[in-house]
């Protein structure tokens, strides 16, 4: 077929746009809501499996201001905030203890006006150690322009000086005496979905920056911080509860010698974090374990995470980009050679083994987003079997559009549904049976009526003979001025053949009879000669116009055999025809006939319906 290279480059070109689309609509699609939130669900569920793995560190003791603890103290301390001296108390005892550090997640940024023995006492405790670690917090401020200067503050918050004329808000803990302060940033930022899952290595105030607390304790260890202003929590249990924790009041019983159960040295190397989990105060954030995690447990998380230096790290973007080139590239190369099975496979199996290596990455401490493949993957796919429907609706549409010229519309109809188009319209050879009709004595009747006559006395008969040629399942080949010629046996196998092709041709002389009659036609009549042999069928043509038609030496005979009806008979069929038939008709034998173009004589026969 003459047009089959260009609709195929069309075909391609539009799968080329379709992967070229996918590739510029999927950075597009990742900024929408539900498709970011697709992909940090999965991501939560993934780091959710991670920490189902970890072990937290044993040195980390979490010291929580709950609900028991607030009932506990309120008849001496009263209600929160508790006056300084309390805590000052238990920070004695776990120094005494040798805790390696204490942390408190606790801002103390107001001197108590009521209590100051408390702050007092609270600030010598402080004066006789330096493992005490202090939170602080950036504040927003409510006019930059007036914002105190970075410069203000004191050395001892570990700012790290640039522009000095750099302005920001900082709550620190102002309850006691600078000197003694070794603080550290506990904002937690959340992501755009509202979920925290990152921890601030330092905070920046412009270009300055002021370590964030779990940073500082990392600091006075010994640790290596990692690169960049922030890291990605490695959450060491999925519990909600991941390090041991001790009820404020207990340990408050433990410093002033009260029974209890907690061994002598409980908090002996201890990194003690000091922190609230009561409902009352507010102190829970969301995360990708729960919607309500206490905020002590994340700084616990955080100054674990730093000091084993085993922090989740992201897959580079450009990796996975890369991936997904390769992907689509590969899955494009399956869809320009139309293997569509292979394509919709290596989509899913590509999808299976995404989702597996991403499961095995975080178990290996790499968080990889693998969901901008999977949608430039099925995204691709989609639009790849859209292009292959439209090509394939056009393809019936074409093939329809060009049989219905040839057959019956209902027997095109039932053809299309159950072939390949494209393979209807291949060539091919194949058995088949020729008709050849021509009007006797045409050139006298045109001679005898108008040009408007002779076209209405051909349209009259063409009208009638191609409604039996359909009915007995013939192809329409073409018409030859007055000549009509048809054949069976394609597009459609059909294996009685000859027998259809004989009740056509018998019913094509019972249509001139009465055409005859009732058109007051005596004088027209026609012949008919049919042959059965072996045929090339297919598309003949160029790009501007071509149809379906049959060539050979089959179809030459049938013409001429037509040739031998004159004043012979109206019908005569070969010898091959007539033993296609088989003893379905009765056949008269006209003799044996030289034939133009064949050196053996054709022997030609006269069929006759059977009479009862």
């Amino acid at each position: 077929m003459s047009q089959a290279p260009q609709s195929s480059r069309a075909f391609h070109a539009s799968l080329w746009l379709a992967c070229a689309l996918v590739m510029l609509l999927v950075p597009v699609l990742l900024l929408w809501a539900p498709v970011q939130r697709w992909s940090n669900a999965h991501g939560d569920w993934l780091i959710r499996q991670r920490a189902t793995l970890q072990v937290p560190d044993p040195r980390i003791i979490v010291v929580d201001i709950d609900d028991t603890s607030l009932q506990a103290l309120v008849g001496e301390a009263g209600k929160w905030p508790w006056p300084r001296s309390v805590h000052a108390e238990l920070l004695e005892h776990l120094l005494a203890q040798k805790a390696e550090a204490v942390v408190f997640d606790v801002l103390f940024s107001e001197a108590d006006r009521f209590h100051p023995d408390a702050d007092a006492y609270f600030g010598e405790v402080l004066a006789g150690s330096d493992r005490v670690y202090l939170a602080a917090l950036q504040q927003q401020a409510s006019d930059p322009a007036r914002a105190p200067l970075m410069t203000s503050y004191p050395p001892t918050t570990g700012l790290l000086p640039a522009d000095p004329q750099q302005r920001g808000v900082l709550l620190l803990p102002r309850a006691v005496a600078a000197a003694h302060w070794k603080t550290g940033t506990i904002n937690f930022t959340q992501d755009g979905d509202g979920v925290g899952r990152r921890y601030d290595v330092y905070r920046r105030f412009g270009d300055w920056r002021m370590p964030s607390l779990p940073a500082r304790v990392a600091m006075g260890r010994g640790v290596t911080l990692p690169v960049g202003d922030s890291f990605l929590l490695d959450w060491r249990s999925a519990e909600r509860v991941p390090y041991p924790r001790v009820p404020f009041a207990a340990a408050l019983a433990q410093a002033r010698g009260e029974s209890g159960q907690l061994p002598a040295d409980y908090f002996a190397g201890k990194i003690v974090v000091i922190g609230t989990t009561a409902a009352g105060l507010y102190d829970l954030r969301r995360t990708p374990l729960d919607d309500l995690y206490p905020a002590v447990f994340i700084l616990a998380t955080g100054i674990d995470n730093l000091l084993n230096q085993q922090q989740l790290q992201m897959a580079p973007a450009w990796s996975m980009a890369l991936l997904s080139i390769a992907l689509l590239l590969g899955l494009q190369l399956m869809l320009l050679r139309e293997r569509l099975l292979a394509a919709s496979l290596f989509t899913l199996g590509a999808s299976v083994a995404l989702l597996l290596g991403a499961y095995l990455l975080i178990v290996q401490g790499v968080l990889v987003t693998v969901l901008p493949s999977l949608l430039a993957l099925w995204l691709l796919l989609a639009l790849a079997l859209a292009v292959f429907y439209r090509r394939r609706r056009q393809q019936l549409s074409n093939t329809i559009s060009m049989f219905s010229r040839f057959l019956d519309p209902q027997v095109v109809a039932q053809l299309v549904a159950r072939e390949d188009p494209q393979a209807l319209l291949a060539s091919r050879e194949c058995q088949l049976t020729v008709l050849f009709s021509d009007i006797r004595n045409f050139t006298t009747m045109s001679e005898r009526h108008s040009a408007q006559e002779i076209m209405q006395i051909l349209e009259n008969y063409f009208a009638g003979q191609v409604d039996v040629l359909f009915r007995h399942r013939a192809t329409l080949d073409k018409f030859i001025g007055d000549a009509i010629m048809a054949f069976w046996g394609a597009p459609q196998d059909n294996p009685n053949q000859a027998v259809d092709a004989v009740n056509a041709a018998l019913e094509m002389i019972d249509n001139v009879e009465r055409y005859q009659r009732d058109f007051d036609h005596p004088d027209f009549d026609i012949g008919i000669g049919l042959h059965t042999g072996p045929a090339v069928v297919g598309m003949v043509g160029t790009s501007k116009r071509y149809d379906y038609t049959a060539i050979g030496d089959t179809v030459n005979l049938a013409s001429r055999i037509e040739g031998l009806t004159k004043g012979r008979a109206r019908l005569l069929v070969s010898a091959a025809t007539m033993q296609a038939c088989g003893d379905a008709f009765d056949f008269v034998a006209h003799g044996d006939f030289q034939v133009k173009g064949r050196v053996e004589p054709v022997t030609l026969f006269e069929p006759r319906r059977k009479t009862l």
